[in-house]
């Protein structure tokens, strides 16, 4: 490999880091900081929520058909346009004047993420070498798992010492890099092949779907919404499945999800693991912040740096389980992500039940940051590895909309779980309440962690060469002629 291709490659995954770190740290940044906003809006604490429901809602419902019109020759165009409306919707939720104003904008904020979010996939299969792919894949793992980690400290310092407004500005700086870089190292877009797009009642049955679903999630258990509203839900999500799967069987070239794709058993399993694990990671990221505080007895600053301890485990880790992968092949990597996890679990666990002393929490939190480098390597690789051939880029892009689900999704069951140990608001718990609850989403969590493994030690391993073709480009290239 030159020099040239060196600087290339070096180029596309600086690319890939920032678009991944920017989309990430836009959910975990404002979390600290919703009290603050709630206040300043004169809004309640669960109607703040939507300050980060709105966001994750945008990306959520367009990855899958952004992603399915970026592959059709739209990847710079989508690239440079999606970061300049990032950094647009930024600056005017950085603005706002209204609790409205900032939840639209939130939303717009989410869609143009979904833009940048969908053509990664793209990039990492198409511009980077064989062996290089883990890397890619790697870097997205690691920049989300360090947003995850590092954005509630970032947005604890920002607030106190400058305004939440400033929470959405830093984004401008990040935008114009990402778009310079992606003007210079991005090839040109091929022409834009429209029979190939998904079909519009396709699009639409997706959204429909997940939007119904997420909405379903995020106001279970919520007082403020009647049955009525809930059963409504339901049935338009019922609706939205029903035509996603005629639409599906009806147009197999155009539909938003490849059949092939779906019928991919080891593919699937593969999903389900990662889905499960993320569920536990997301919950834990959820409840963490209750309990350092509420039990632990820490104050906001210092459960921000305790928070931040995972990431010097995962940063230390996640280069050699991307090598890993790439050399050795990612089922071991991929179950070591559900053990390291439970051994997580397990630890906290029994610190429930024995010292009090915060300087402990070292040992978990690191134990838990090591579990994200391989979760956020591993178990995306694998799902690239074990793709139909030819959908590659949509099984990624796929395995995207199954990491945001799950991370609403563990917050939803964590929540559930924790609130059946309350007699009043969560943020009003006894410490015994609080802490007889989060045992019970750690056994919950060891319970799912082995259902994981067994779907990730049933998947045979696969290893992906240097000098191996590029399978099923040719296949999928003539099914989509015919």
């Amino acid at each position: 490999m030159n020099e040239k291709q060196s600087s290339g490659i070096l180029l596309t995954l600086i690319i890939i880091f920032l678009a991944s770190l920017i989309d990430g740290l836009d959910v975990s940044i404002v979390t600290v900081s919703l009290p603050t906003m709630a206040e300043e809006f004169g809004v309640t604490m669960a109607h703040s929520s939507w300050i980060i429901f709105t966001y994750v809602l945008g990306i959520a419902a367009f990855l899958l058909p952004m992603g399915k019109m970026a592959k059709n020759g739209r990847v710079k165009k989508f690239m440079m346009l999606g970061t300049a409306l990032f950094g647009i919707s930024s600056f005017v939720c950085g603005i706002s004047t209204s609790f409205e104003m900032l939840v639209i904008f939130r939303m717009i904020q989410g869609m143009s993420a979904a833009m940048m979010s969908s053509v990664l996939p793209s990039i990492v299969v198409r511009m980077l070498p064989v062996d290089r792919k883990g890397l890619g894949l790697s870097i997205m793992g690691a920049a989300s798992a360090m947003s995850a980690m590092l954005g509630p400290v970032l947005g604890g310092v920002i607030t106190d010492f400058l305004s939440w407004n400033w929470l959405f500005f830093i984004n401008i700086p990040v935008v114009i890099v990402i778009i310079a870089l992606s003007a210079k190292q991005i090839p040109k877009d091929d022409d834009i092949d429209r029979s190939k797009d998904p079909t519009m009642m396709g699009v639409a049955s997706a959204m429909l779907v997940i939007v119904t679903l997420l909405v379903l999630m995020e106001d279970l258990g919520d007082a403020d919404v009647n049955n009525i509203a809930r059963i409504t839900c339901a049935i338009l999500g019922i609706a939205g499945l029903a035509l996603l799967v005629r639409t599906i069987r009806v147009d197999a070239k155009r539909a938003i999800i490849a059949p092939k794709m779906i019928m991919n058993k080891e593919y699937i399993m593969v999903g389900m693991a990662f889905l499960l694990c993320t569920i536990v990671v997301s919950g834990a990221q959820y409840i963490l912040p209750y309990m350092l505080q509420g039990h632990w007895g820490l104050d906001p600053s210092e459960s921000g740096l305790y928070l931040a301890i995972p990431s010097v485990a995962m940063l230390s880790l996640v280069f050699l389980v991307g090598k890993m992968c790439d050399t050795h092949g990612c089922k071991w990597p991929a179950a070591m992500a559900a053990i390291v996890r439970g051994a997580f679990c397990a630890i906290m666990l029994y610190m429930t039940y024995t010292t009090q002393d915060p300087i402990f929490l070292v040992i978990p939190l690191l134990v838990f940051g090591a579990s994200h480098a391989f979760s956020g390597t591993a178990q995306p690789t694998r799902m690239m590895h074990h793709a139909t051939p030819g959908y590659q880029d949509e099984a990624t892009n796929f395995m995207l909309v199954i990491n945001y689900v799950a991370s609403a999704l563990g917050c939803v069951i964590f929540a559930m779980i924790v609130r059946m140990y309350s007699t009043g608001p969560i943020e009003s718990m006894t410490d015994e309440e609080l802490v007889n609850g989060f045992r019970v989403t750690m056994m919950f969590s060891l319970v799912i962690l082995a259902i994981a493994l067994a779907f990730t030690m049933y998947v045979k391993n696969k290893i992906v060469r240097k000098d191996d073709p590029v399978e099923g480009i040719e296949e999928a290239e003539a099914q989509s002629e015919n």
